[in-house]
């Protein structure tokens, strides 16, 4: 009697873990095909070989197989895909997670199919994934949407292309030291370098000497340009 008793108990175990595992593999089916027809890209970078990973939205919108991708590396795929003008976004990206780990990354770039000759505008958020033993970010996960069919406008497009270069201007700008940011604010204002060093105590040399550093980190051409970004990031 006992025995039957703990076979039943066997049988009833073996029935409940079947239909434990039925229901989750109709959980990770139900996952997966969100993750795959999910209307944006998604994918995994990781932070010393670019990405290792991405949803089949991805692949379609770009052109890239996932296998094709691996092969020619993640990194040189993303040199292949993004606008020549905007390679820093995915750059910046990464820069960010090996010297912190907080706050979402976000940034707006042009990529383009592997067929196709004509960029679309997309913008894109990052945050870590998973991180290695010592806590440092390993890899981060990404999500990217196509921006210009998303918007109602074309002036909806163009404010939202302002408001993200004024932010990436914010960042240049946070590179700068207080001294340096002081300068460039009076720089702004229409002050000659005389005047600059005059009010702040500095000798002619010194506050040249920052001007040139400021162009340096803020990769300006000359005055003018240096002016205009600092502005648009709210100096002057």
């Amino acid at each position: 009697m006992a025995d039957n008793d703990l076979e039943s108990k066997l049988q009833q175990r073996i029935k409940d873990l079947e239909e434990e595992l039925a229901q989750t593999k109709e959980k990770c089916s139900f996952l997966e095909r969100v993750v795959h027809e999910l209307p944006a890209n998604i994918y995994i970078s990781d932070l010393d070989e670019g990405v290792v990973w991405c949803n089949r939205t991805n692949e379609e919108t770009l052109g890239y197989s996932l296998s094709e991708i691996i092969e020619m590396g993640g990194f040189n795929y993303l040199k292949e895909i993004v606008h020549p003008d905007d390679q820093t976004v995915p750059e910046n990206s990464l820069a960010h997670y090996r010297h912190f780990s907080g706050a979402e990354y976000g940034g707006i770039f042009r990529a383009r199919h592997k067929q196709e000759q004509e960029y679309k505008w997309y913008t894109g958020w990052a945050k870590s994934f998973s991180r290695k033993e010592n806590g440092e970010v390993k890899d981060i996960l990404c999500v990217d949407v196509d921006l210009s069919s998303r918007m109602d406008t074309e002036e909806q497009l163009v404010a939202a292309l302002k408001d993200n270069l004024k932010n990436k201007n914010k960042l240049l700008i946070k590179n700068l030291r207080k001294r340096e940011v002081q300068v460039l604010n009076m720089i702004c204002m229409g002050m000659s370098t005389r005047a600059i060093a005059e009010q702040l105590f500095l000798s002619y040399h010194t506050v040249e000497t920052h001007r040139k550093n400021i162009q340096r980190k803020l990769g300006t051409n000359n005055v003018a340009e240096m002016v205009v970004l600092a502005r648009e990031a709210g100096l002057g």
